[in-house]
């Protein structure tokens, strides 16, 4: 055996050469016993055929034996295909030799003797079927090796013992059937058990590699959500203030009231944008809409949009309903982006935030503006588009951005709700 076999093919490969020689010592016994309990009973002609037999029955065996010894140390989990354990010859010819050679060293070395151990050449036929043959090939080996028996003591001793005789073989047959049934059902089962303990590891490396994917995509759809929020949020407060500064300082020297009122609006904005990125490393689940409604919410980004020379207006369109979590988030962040935007790029007098509740199943937020850059494209590396994008795609809604040069721009957002 090679030193690399493992403990189970070692076992195997053991019992493999103890069935041949078990095979082997079964017959050289019943050679032995028949004539050495009565060599007077053959004559010379008798003893050289049934020596002749006995040799060949055994080589015979051993060639049957090569598929049986395939079906035995099989290491592929799912047991051979019954046409790779016959003999190349096919089972046919292979059993039809087999059961003439039985049959020629029972019937010479019984010659009637009782009790006498000839009967024992005719069950290596019966175990080879079970494992080279389908269920009818295995009942034909066993009732023709029966037949044998029943016909030679019938020759013998008469109806009666044939009867007696046919009854206590049957007993024989069927151990060796069961026990070799048990031995094949054995091997089958550990072939089962190699080949489901492979799926087993191949199934635990297939879910190892997709744990990682998926913490791969989550570390992924975290980060470009952190990146929405960031932008969304901060980006928008950045602009807003930047905006009112814009207008204090335009007015300052003109306007000092209306300046001061510009200043405080500013400081206020960078309160609330301080007060969310905190909220946002806090928890990552900041919402400015945890505390009021979404059409309250789009009211106060709208009023806290205007500024020098700029006016903005909310319009609400039908029934408000209410709408889950992420939805509301990202219709009210589509109105940040639209309006930061607008502030960034559009130079525009007039820009609406309409939020419309009218179509069934579905809510609808648009940004409109008149600015005559509106055809503008976003920065290259911009983030705000591509996010409501996102957003949209993960709530299975539609984001459309629409241009026309220097008429407007509208930014839509629908979402199911």
């Amino acid at each position: 055996m090679a030193a690399s076999d493992s403990e189970s093919l070692r076992r195997r490969k053991f019992a493999v050469r103890a069935g041949h020689l078990a095979m082997a010592v079964m017959i050289a016994t019943i050679l032995g016993g028949a004539l050495l309990s009565n060599a007077a009973a053959y004559s010379a002609g008798q003893t050289v055929a049934l020596c002749v037999a006995s040799v060949v029955y055994v080589i015979w065996n051993l060639v049957g034996t090569r598929g049986v010894v395939t079906f035995v140390l099989w290491e592929k989990g799912v047991p051979p295909p019954i046409e790779t354990r016959v003999p190349r010859f096919g089972a046919k010819p292979y059993f039809v030799v087999q059961m003439a050679l039985a049959g020629l060293v029972y019937v010479i070395a019984d010659r009637g003797r009782v009790p006498n151990l000839s009967w024992l050449a005719l069950l290596p036929p019966v175990a080879y079927a079970v494992f080279l043959l389908e269920w009818r090939g295995i009942w034909i080996v066993s009732l023709l090796t029966m037949a044998v028996l029943v016909l030679n003591v019938l020759h013998w001793h008469g109806p009666k013992f044939a009867a007696y005789a046919g009854l206590a073989f049957s007993f024989s047959v069927l151990f060796t059937l069961v026990f070799t049934l048990l031995a094949v059902n054995s091997e089958k089962a550990r072939s089962q058990v190699q080949r489901l303990a492979a799926e087993l590891g191949e199934a635990n490396r297939q879910l190892r590699e997709y744990s990682v994917r998926v913490e791969e995509l989550a570390a992924t759809r975290e980060r470009n959500r952190i990146a929405r929020e960031v932008h969304d949020s901060l980006g928008h407060y950045l602009t807003v203030v930047n905006v009112q500064l814009e207008a204090a300082r335009a007015l300052g020297s003109s306007d000092p009231a209306r300046a001061l009122d510009a200043v405080a609006k500013a400081q206020s904005f960078a309160r609330e944008g301080l007060r969310d990125v905190r909220l946002s490393l806090a928890a990552l689940r900041a919402s400015p809409l945890d505390d009021k409604s979404l059409a309250d919410g789009l009211r106060e980004l709208v009023a806290g949009s205007c500024g020098a020379g700029t006016r903005a207006e909310f319009r609400l369109l039908g029934e408000p309903r209410k709408l889950s979590s992420p939805a509301e988030l990202s219709l009210y962040r589509a109105a940040q982006e639209g309006l930061t935007n607008v502030r960034k790029h559009a130079r525009a007098e007039l820009t609406q935030v309409i939020l419309d509740f009218r179509a069934a199943g579905k809510t609808c937020l648009s940004v409109i503006d008149d600015g005559v850059d509106a055809g503008a494209e976003p920065a290259p590396g911009g983030f705000g588009l591509l996010g409501l994008r996102e957003r949209a795609q993960l709530l299975g809604g539609v984001m459309r951005a629409e241009s026309t040069p220097n008429a407007g721009f509208t930014l839509t957002l629908e979402v199911p709700g």
